[in-house]
């Protein structure tokens, strides 16, 4: 895989996991452009399979008119900012 370069955003929070555990969660988002628009779920892990219920992908429109919550929230300013 090529560099990614530097992340656009962050976010650290405390995530329960669905057997009651609690974490800290640390999220870092990249703007990555590519052809192929399927998403591989070869390397998730178990709680990732889990809590991910879905996937999709989304312009910049879209995701300003959505009643849908994504995170991270604010994500279409930065990606405003950066394209």
């Amino acid at each position: 895989m090529d560099d990614l370069g530097r992340h656009v955003a962050e976010r650290k929070f405390i995530l329960q996991l669905t057997d009651g555990e609690k974490v800290l969660a640390e999220e870092r988002f990249f703007v990555v452009r590519t052809t192929n628009r399927e998403v591989s779920k070869d390397h998730w892990s178990p709680e990732e399979r889990e809590v991910m219920s879905e996937h999709k992908w989304w312009s910049i429109g879209e995701l300003a008119s959505t009643a849908q919550k994504y995170y991270p929230e604010g994500l279409v300013n930065i990606l405003n900012d950066i394209i």
